[in-house]
């Protein structure tokens, strides 16, 4: 059976249907869904690398933040969002370096739009065993989720390092600084902590330099706007890929490898990973290439092998064929026009009843 979930593409089990309802309900709301825990004694402390204390420090993008909680029950935050931990299973905390609301707290009703936070920001800090609760089918949420874990130990204490980066859409009155918060909707006033750290936009010595925007691709007209708006998601980009403003995916010039008629291939670097809400869709697209062939020229990259384990594992594919004949002294092309070839994984497959969006590139 082929259910289509957020209009993303085809998830292939009937359990996906309960599974797209549980949360497109619990999603709706924008506020925490549980009634808070008792209150217990809980505490964290924020350090800079050099070993002092973060309170009221400035930092930059690219530095590094450990954070250390003490008190924090193992078996607390039983109740909240559905999915990705399920109802009875502890739902953890979370702690970030985030740019919040002054009225930010889920205990005192603050909707989830008050905390700006980046997930790259935020480890989710849970028990070995609340993870090994976490479903892996159909749906591996507990890969999601491990992604960002950080134990909790059986004492009730923690130890998170966290890279700092800007927050995007933070609130207008937003406090930069490590906030901690009972994680997935569940409500703890004693686990909500605030440590005040400011940011820096300028450049630091740890600052990863911008890479080169010499491939500009979308895939398809309007996809960013699409996983960022109707399926609630966001696009993460490393090692070489980045997302302009206007939506489209760059990458960095790698290798040109050309003979003299034009024939051969023009290699890109760089990561970018889409994903729906709760990742019941996580997609990557890695390193791509402009492959001049005698039967055409074609874009190519690496992309997950399945619909939810994003760079775990890829293989290459062509894309998309471009309107661009090979020509050894054609170095710069803009809106270079393509068209689909076959899609993979299955997901993105529903983009093939459109457009494919046109390709830049140099080399």
């Amino acid at each position: 059976m082929s259910i289509r979930v957020f209009g993303f593409g085809a998830v292939r089990s009937a359990g996906a249907l309960a599974v797209a309802v549980g949360v497109a309900s619990a999603a709706g709301s924008g506020v925490a869904v549980a009634a808070p825990t008792v209150p217990k004694s809980t505490a964290i402390q924020a350090y800079l690398a050099d070993g002092t204390r973060a309170d009221g420090k400035s930092v930059r993008a690219g530095d590094t933040i450990t954070v250390h909680g003490q008190g924090f029950d193992p078996g607390a935050n039983r109740e909240g969002l559905p999915l990705p931990v399920l109802p009875g299973t502890p739902h953890g905390v979370f702690v970030t370096f985030g740019a919040f609301s002054p009225h930010w707290r889920p205990s005192e009703g603050a909707p989830s739009d008050a905390r700006g936070e980046q997930r790259s920001n935020t480890a989710w800090v849970l028990d070995d065993d609340a993870l090994a609760a976490v479903p892996d089918a159909p749906f591996d949420f507990r890969r999601t989720i491990r992604q960002q874990w950080v134990p909790l130990n059986d004492d009730g204490s923690f130890t998170a390092e966290i890279t700092v980066s800007e927050v995007k859409d933070a609130p207008d009155d937003a406090r930069y600084g490590i906030y901690s918060y009972a994680g997935a909707g569940a409500v703890n006033a004693a686990e909500e902590h605030f440590i005040p750290v400011d940011f820096d936009p300028a450049p630091g010595p740890n600052t990863p330099q911008p890479p080169a925007q010499d491939l500009v691709w979308e895939l398809a007209p309007g996809y960013t706007d699409i996983v960022k708006t109707r399926l609630q998601g966001g696009i993460s980009t490393s090692d070489g890929a980045s997302l302009r403003g206007d939506g489209r995916l760059t990458f960095e010039l790698d290798e040109v490898a050309l003979d003299d008629a034009g024939f051969g291939t023009v290699r890109y670097r760089g990561t970018a990973v889409s994903y729906t809400k709760f990742h019941l869709a996580e997609v990557a697209l890695v390193d791509p290439w402009i492959e001049f062939t005698p039967d055409g020229t074609f874009l190519s990259a690496e992309t997950s092998t399945t619909d939810q384990n994003g760079t775990d594992a890829t293989a290459r594919t062509r894309l998309a064929r471009l309107d661009a004949d090979a020509d050894a002294g054609a170095r710069d092309r803009s809106d270079v026009p393509a068209h689909f070839e076959q899609l993979a994984p299955t997901v993105l497959r529903p983009l093939e009843l459109g457009h494919a969006a046109p390709v830049s590139f140099r080399y």
